[in-house]
């Protein structure tokens, strides 16, 4: 790799580290909400089942974000997960 390369690589706006930080627990959290919320099984299956999914989602997000193009892409792909999730959760609260 050329030099330019490693130190881009290297080079993590704060955007993107918070978003890591920040933006990775909140979407596995909702999407770990959203499994127990909407699956057809049993309480305790479905928080064991949104529980498990939840973690490694997690830890992939959060060494996925920051290699993303800037700190816009990885708050983007946050939001493209969280926003149609808190949609359908609301509308099953208040439906």
């Amino acid at each position: 790799m050329t030099a330019s390369v490693l130190s881009k690589a290297a080079n993590h706006s704060a955007a993107r580290t918070l978003a890591a930080i920040l933006g990775a627990p909140l979407v596995a959290f909702a999407v770990g909400a959203a499994l127990v919320a909407f699956l057809p099984v049993s309480g305790v299956w479905a928080f064991l089942l949104g529980f498990h999914v939840m973690v490694p989602l997690w830890v992939a997000l959060a060494c996925v974000l920051p290699l993303m193009r800037n700190g816009r892409v990885a708050w983007g792909v946050c939001l493209a997960i969280v926003l149609p999730i808190a949609v359908a959760l609301a509308a099953r609260r208040s439906g």
